[in-house]
């Protein structure tokens, strides 16, 4: 009887160590930060700090190579491009969505939940999914509530 306890404890281990992300380099927490918080900057946002528990979520989900929100509980940013698609274009593709909003009609898009004020926490991830770069970026808390956009996405 303890063997089989102890080999199901070392198989529940192992499942659970083979689904744990692997975090980024410093250098690529580094590049999402500068480019998140250089934008942020220009909407008067407070800077975002890294956290690896959001960023393990964001790299589980884009590990799976799915191709659509995870329905979690962070705000959510995706991006995918064919090739070499560095974290800065994925983090310009989202901001460049400020030409699309409007402060009088607001909508959510992956600009406001980048310059979101209420966020202060980012996590991001990374996948080769067949030649295809998918970025994900988590922000806790979430922004893009709808009713608090006038208080937290300025333009």
């Amino acid at each position: 009887m303890h063997f089989s306890t102890v080999n199901l404890f070392a198989a529940l281990s192992l499942t659970a160590f083979s689904q744990a992300a692997i975090l980024p380099r410093q250098s690529d927490i580094d590049q999402w930060l500068d480019a998140h918080n250089e934008v942020r900057a220009q909407h008067n946002a407070e800077p975002l700090t890294w956290n690896n528990q959001v960023a393990a979520t964001a790299q589980n989900w884009a590990d799976r190579c799915t191709m659509e929100h995870s329905g979690g509980q962070y705000g959510e940013n995706l991006a995918w491009g064919g090739g070499s698609f560095p974290i800065p274009a994925a983090v310009k593709l989202w901001a460049d969505e400020v030409s699309e909003y409007d402060p009088n009609n607001p909508q959510y898009s992956h600009f406001t939940q980048v310059v979101w004020k209420s966020t202060t926490e980012l996590g991001c991830g990374v996948a080769d999914c067949s030649g295809t770069t998918y970025h994900v970026c988590n922000y806790n808390p979430p922004g893009n509530v709808i009713g608090q956009f006038p208080e937290n996405v300025e333009v």
